[in-house]
């Protein structure tokens, strides 16, 4: 499984205002973190993807469109 970290910054400016901080906060992770994986995409191991996914079914969206398996 691989995070679209794309399609993740783009969630992220829609939901959270292109905000770092708020959006980490929001996913769990550590903002540099999300930071080093979105401008890298380093990083983007089970941790971001269990957030991710986790976030999604919060929000009542389908983590497919985020996550390629």
């Amino acid at each position: 499984m691989e995070v679209n970290r794309h399609k993740i910054r783009d969630l992220m400016k829609t939901r959270c205002e292109g905000n770092y901080n708020r959006f980490a906060r929001e996913l769990g992770v550590d903002p540099s973190h999300l930071y080093r994986f979105l401008n890298t995409g380093v990083g983007g191991g089970k941790k971001i993807l269990m957030s991710v996914m986790k976030y999604c079914k919060l929000n009542g969206l389908d983590f497919e469109d985020y996550i390629s398996i």
